[in-house]
């Protein structure tokens, strides 16, 4: 390989951020607060709704728990960390899917 190819490098620092590094870059701008306050609001919505709404409401929860375990991944080194948010993810699926049937 050449170095001086003109192609793009990907690992390069001008390069655009994918979409989970725009993601990230965008929730450290946010108050830690109001990240709390909207994973509370919506697990609460999620404990009283019941039937279909709710199963969505989890499921919602779950896929973007999925989407940050994802992209925070590379950055967990400690397997205890990686196992917790997997179970967490896990957790809301399955609470997610049970009350698709009650």
């Amino acid at each position: 390989m050449t170095s001086n190819s003109s192609t793009t490098d990907p690992v390069s620092s001008d390069h655009t951020p994918d979409g989970p590094e725009r993601l990230l870059r965008r929730l450290e701008r946010v108050p830690k607060v109001a990240v709390f306050l909207s994973v509370l609001i919506l697990t609460i919505a999620i404990l009283m709704t019941p039937g279909k709404a709710g199963a969505v409401l989890t499921l919602v929860l779950a896929g973007a728990s999925a989407y940050l375990v994802y992209a925070t991944w590379p950055r967990q080194t400690a397997r205890a960390s990686r196992l917790a948010r997997v179970v967490v993810v896990a957790a809301l699926v399955t609470l997610g899917v049970g009350k698709l049937f009650l």
